[in-house]
């Protein structure tokens, strides 16, 4: 790579030394931004660094670098200056880290390549590139669910453009099991991501829809524009598990677990509206306000022989049937 495409890496790492050390030879700093940097560079391009960043109107750094004549080395004349982005305190640079590390995940998918791009940018900028070894680049610190690539994210831009520029779309869609895809045109509201997959939430003339991403088939983004959706959509999925929302009222569900299981209910809810009934020795016991769909069924037999659902008796009857139908299939 070009060594003009380092500029930013190199004032970062002058004022990086200048800020730690009290007088820096030119020659110590060329030492130091080749091994950090892996390139080849001058004295005379270091000295153009120095003055550009003391006196260049385009960069503004404005940095106040002076040359002591006895020690033949620069200082900063003001201890407490730094040209580092933003103002971004030491704990910021954590952050930032630790997020240029975890990002890596998602690069595959393209809405978020530009981020990633972008995260790059100020890493540079801020001069904690070096911070991210390249021995270390490969090591994982932080191991997160398995994000793999489904089919149909591919269609997140064009949505993430329709909804932001509020232009209706046309999509054909295909359900599982269907012969063949129908077409159909709706007013992107909202993209919701579930268990990994991500689903686009819009109106058509059937009212509030949901599509899952990976069986659109196509798109086409039409010239019509649409008045931007005013739904509080943490309202509307407020009593719901996972993406679907059914039209019926919410109920109080009423569910008894061991209490081995309520250790780790009381750390990561069941539902935002749980509220604790009985924590004793014997049971921990919880109610939800819920509508509950297949998603909440699926949810509550995941926890096995550890809870028991007490309340209300449509639902009981509902689960114990399902359990019947699971019976069944061992027979």
């Amino acid at each position: 790579m070009a060594i003009s495409k380092h500029p930013l890496g190199r004032y970062a790492i002058i004022d990086r030394e200048m800020r730690s050390q009290d007088y820096v030879k030119t020659k110590d700093l060329k030492r130091i931004i080749e091994r950090d940097l892996s390139i080849n560079v001058s004295l005379r391009m270091i000295n153009d660094d120095i003055i550009a960043m003391k006196d260049d109107n385009v960069l503004n750094y404005n940095a106040p670098i002076e040359y002591c004549n006895s020690r033949k080395a620069y200082y900063y004349s003001d201890q407490n200056y730094t040209i580092r982005a933003f103002g971004l305190r030491e704990e910021d640079i954590s952050v930032l880290m630790f997020y240029a590390k975890t990002i890596s995940q998602y690069k595959d998918y393209h809405i978020f390549k530009d981020f990633t791009n972008a995260i790059d940018k100020v890493l540079d900028a801020v001069n904690i590139r070096k911070g991210i070894s390249e021995t270390n680049d490969n090591r994982v610190i932080v191991l997160t669910d398995n994000n793999q690539k489904f089919t149909g994210n591919e269609w997140i831009p064009v949505i993430v453009e329709a909804i932001d520029s509020c232009f209706a779309i046309e999509i054909s869609y295909q359900k599982f099991g269907a012969a063949k895809p129908k077409r159909t045109k709706l007013h992107p509201y909202l993209l919701k991501e579930d268990r990994h997959r991500w689903y686009l939430i819009g109106m058509n003339d059937k009212g509030i829809v949901t599509y899952g991403l990976d069986r659109i088939i196509a798109i086409e983004k039409l010239p019509e524009k649409f008045v931007s959706c005013t739904l509080d959509f943490e309202e509307y999925f407020r009593y719901s598990f996972g993406i679907t929302v059914l039209n019926d009222d919410p109920i109080e569900v009423k569910l008894s677990f061991t209490p081995k299981q309520g250790n780790y209910l009381k750390t990561l809810s069941l539902h935002p509206t749980q509220k604790i009934l009985f924590d004793n020795a014997e049971e921990f016991q919880i109610s939800v306000r819920v509508k509950p769909s297949w998603e909440f069924y699926e949810k509550i037999l995941g926890y096995g022989d550890s809870v028991k659902i007490l309340s209300p008796p449509s639902i009981v009857n509902e689960f114990t049937q399902k359990i019947l139908s699971i019976s069944n299939r061992y027979k």
